[in-house]
Protein backbone atom coordinates (compact mmCIF):
# COMPACT_ATOMS: atom_id res chain seq x y z
CA UNK A 1 0.00 0.00 0.00
CA UNK A 2 1.76 3.17 -1.22
CA UNK A 3 1.43 6.44 1.11
CA UNK A 4 -0.80 8.14 -1.62
CA UNK A 5 -3.32 5.60 -1.09
CA UNK A 6 -2.78 6.04 2.41
CA UNK A 7 -3.66 10.19 2.38
CA UNK A 8 -6.56 8.90 0.33
CA UNK A 9 -8.60 6.96 2.90
CA UNK A 10 -7.78 9.29 5.51
CA UNK A 11 -9.46 12.06 3.11
CA UNK A 12 -12.52 9.60 2.74
CA UNK A 13 -15.60 9.89 3.71
CA UNK A 14 -15.04 8.07 6.93
CA UNK A 15 -12.30 10.24 7.76
CA UNK A 16 -15.16 13.53 8.07
CA UNK A 17 -17.79 11.47 10.07
CA UNK A 18 -15.06 10.88 12.69
CA UNK A 19 -13.77 14.58 12.61
CA UNK A 20 -17.92 15.64 13.41
CA UNK A 21 -18.14 12.70 16.08
CA UNK A 22 -14.65 13.95 17.78
CA UNK A 23 -15.97 17.72 17.14
CA UNK A 24 -19.28 16.64 18.87
CA UNK A 25 -17.71 14.92 21.99
CA UNK A 26 -15.45 17.88 22.28
CA UNK A 27 -18.64 20.18 22.36
CA UNK A 28 -20.35 18.08 24.75
CA UNK A 29 -17.60 17.38 27.25
CA UNK A 30 -16.80 21.43 27.43
CA UNK A 31 -20.74 21.92 27.65
CA UNK A 32 -20.57 19.47 30.97
CA UNK A 33 -17.72 21.37 32.26
CA UNK A 34 -19.32 24.85 31.62
CA UNK A 35 -22.26 23.90 33.85
CA UNK A 36 -20.67 22.55 36.62
CA UNK A 37 -18.28 25.92 36.41
CA UNK A 38 -22.05 27.61 36.15
CA UNK A 39 -23.15 26.94 39.34
CA UNK A 40 -20.41 27.58 41.33
CA UNK A 41 -20.95 31.13 41.28
CA UNK A 42 -24.43 30.57 41.29
CA UNK A 43 -24.35 28.69 44.67
CA UNK A 44 -21.97 31.50 45.86
CA UNK A 45 -24.65 34.39 45.05
CA UNK A 46 -27.49 32.32 46.57
CA UNK A 47 -25.40 31.84 49.77
CA UNK A 48 -24.41 35.44 50.05
CA UNK A 49 -27.85 37.01 49.27
CA UNK A 50 -29.08 34.51 51.89
CA UNK A 51 -26.89 35.88 54.46
CA UNK A 52 -26.33 39.12 53.41
CA UNK A 53 -22.90 39.41 52.86
CA UNK A 54 -21.69 43.17 52.62
CA UNK A 55 -19.43 42.85 49.49
CA UNK A 56 -21.72 43.90 46.28
CA UNK A 57 -18.51 44.31 44.17
CA UNK A 58 -17.64 40.37 44.65
CA UNK A 59 -21.68 39.67 44.11
CA UNK A 60 -21.24 41.80 40.50
CA UNK A 61 -18.15 39.89 39.91
CA UNK A 62 -19.87 36.17 40.53
CA UNK A 63 -23.14 37.28 38.30
CA UNK A 64 -20.40 38.35 35.49
CA UNK A 65 -18.61 35.16 35.62
CA UNK A 66 -21.76 33.00 36.46
CA UNK A 67 -23.11 34.59 32.87
CA UNK A 68 -19.68 33.81 31.10
CA UNK A 69 -19.96 30.35 32.04
CA UNK A 70 -23.51 30.05 30.75
CA UNK A 71 -22.73 32.14 27.69
CA UNK A 72 -19.93 29.06 27.30
CA UNK A 73 -22.46 26.50 27.77
CA UNK A 74 -24.79 27.74 25.56
CA UNK A 75 -22.26 28.06 23.20
CA UNK A 76 -21.02 24.55 23.00
CA UNK A 77 -24.18 23.18 22.86
CA UNK A 78 -24.79 25.25 20.11
CA UNK A 79 -21.74 24.27 18.82
CA UNK A 80 -22.74 20.24 19.02
CA UNK A 81 -25.76 21.03 16.87
CA UNK A 82 -23.82 22.89 14.49
CA UNK A 83 -25.49 26.17 14.73
CA UNK A 84 -22.08 28.26 13.46
CA UNK A 85 -23.87 31.27 12.88
CA UNK A 86 -25.41 31.00 16.68
CA UNK A 87 -22.31 30.02 18.24
CA UNK A 88 -19.41 31.74 16.01
CA UNK A 89 -21.29 34.67 15.05
CA UNK A 90 -23.03 35.84 18.30
CA UNK A 91 -22.37 34.01 21.54
CA UNK A 92 -18.68 33.76 21.09
CA UNK A 93 -17.89 37.64 20.87
CA UNK A 94 -20.79 37.81 23.65
CA UNK A 95 -18.70 35.83 26.08
CA UNK A 96 -15.67 37.97 25.34
CA UNK A 97 -17.57 40.72 26.21
CA UNK A 98 -18.85 39.40 29.35
CA UNK A 99 -15.46 38.25 30.48
CA UNK A 100 -13.54 41.84 29.49
CA UNK A 101 -16.51 43.43 31.80
CA UNK A 102 -15.40 40.86 34.33
CA UNK A 103 -11.98 42.14 33.79
CA UNK A 104 -12.45 45.58 33.74
CA UNK A 105 -14.55 45.71 37.24
CA UNK A 106 -12.00 43.30 38.91
CA UNK A 107 -9.29 45.35 37.72
CA UNK A 108 -10.46 48.80 39.43
CA UNK A 109 -12.56 46.84 42.38
CA UNK A 110 -9.04 45.60 43.10
CA UNK A 111 -7.52 49.11 42.49
CA UNK A 112 -10.05 51.03 45.21
CA UNK A 113 -9.15 48.25 47.71
CA UNK A 114 -5.21 49.74 47.47
CA UNK A 115 -6.47 52.78 47.47
CA UNK A 116 -8.64 52.71 50.50
CA UNK A 117 -5.74 49.89 52.58
CA UNK A 118 -3.16 52.60 51.56
CA UNK A 119 -5.63 55.83 53.41
CA UNK A 120 -5.72 53.43 55.94
CA UNK A 121 -2.17 52.85 56.71
CA UNK A 122 -1.17 56.51 57.07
Amino acid sequence: MSMLHTLENLNGEGNGNLVKLIQIEYHLIDAIFYFAGFTIPIYFILKSRSKKIEGDILVKLMMLFASFMLIQFIYHIAGMLNLKLLSKGILEPVSAVALTIFAIIYYFSIKKMKRKEEEASI
